[in-house]
């Protein structure tokens, strides 16, 4: 089996239809379709039993957060890749998996364009293009990949382990940092728009400093601290880059001067 779709849900009832949707639809039919579902009380079940001749393998329990329902998902998954397809974000066409698989790639990860979905507002993101896969580690340290724009090969997770479940919403991002960061698995492009990033989930609105926190504790169990220290530097660097722009472009001249004659002007001394 070429892949496993794995849904994880609680109380999204209209994501989960949205998804399941455009996952039933595909025309690529070299997959198993795995939902699991946190115990939800809002109809997500009834949901799930409209597609049910659909799904492979479906569950609905407690869990103890995102992480451990994707584990949950890992472990019932058969697939050489492993797609993490979470409620409210949706696969853009009914072809796109046939375009994705049909030259049967092998590499560790691929991944292609996606969707910002803002409110009734789709903004396409293809950076991954321009991307040197080769050499990552400052990227993912200064930066996060979409996962939903990833299918990650299986054997992944017998080498560097299942997702940290002790992360709130950076346990994705963990695996890539080591797998390709840190070990350089190789990262298939393709320019094909695959799939629809809903922005209201939980990574999305609980903020940036839980997220530099977990990649903090990342950095620092994985890096020497001189890396680090660089890592910062060139990230602040980045960061404050305007300033930079701003002082090559010789700009500054010109509005220092004008500033100065303004204050001269206030002192009497210039007109």
């Amino acid at each position: 089996m070429k892949l496993s779709i794995i849904t994880i849900n609680l109380n999204n009832k209209e994501g989960l239809q949205k998804t399941i949707e455009s996952i039933v639809n595909q025309t690529f039919r070299d997959y198993e379709f795995i939902i699991i579902d946190g115990g939800s009380n809002d109809g997500s079940i009834d949901v799930i039993e409209l597609y049910k001749e659909n799904i492979t393998y479906w569950i609905s329990e407690p869990d103890k957060g995102i992480y451990n329902a994707m584990n949950k998902g890992i472990s019932i998954a058969k697939g050489e890749y492993y797609y993490f397809l979470n409620t409210g974000d949706r696969l853009i066409s009914n072809d796109v998996l046939e375009k994705i698989f049909e030259d049967d790639p092998h590499e560790s990860f691929i991944c292609a364009n996606f969707f910002k979905e803002y409110g009734n507002s789709l903004i396409k993101d293809d950076s991954y293009r321009l991307r040197d896969w080769s050499e990552q580690l400052y990227d993912l340290y200064s930066d996060n990949l979409c996962h939903q724009d990833f299918f990650i090969k299986s054997d992944n997770f017998d080498k560097y382990g299942l997702y940290d479940e002790t992360m709130k919403i950076t346990a994705d991002w963990k695996l890539f940092f080591i797998a390709i960061g840190l070990n350089h698995e190789k990262v298939c492009y393709k320019d094909i728009d695959l799939v629809i990033y809903n922005m209201e989930g939980l990574s999305s609105t609980i903020g940036g400093a839980v997220i530099s926190k977990e990649k903090r504790r990342v950095f620092n169990e994985y890096l020497s601290q001189n890396l680090i220290n660089r890592y910062d530097r060139l990230y602040a660097l980045e960061s404050n880059s305007y300033i930079i722009d701003f002082v090559q472009s010789k700009k500054w001249i010109y509005y220092g001067f004008h500033a100065f004659r303004k204050i001269l002007r206030k002192i009497g001394l210039a007109k």
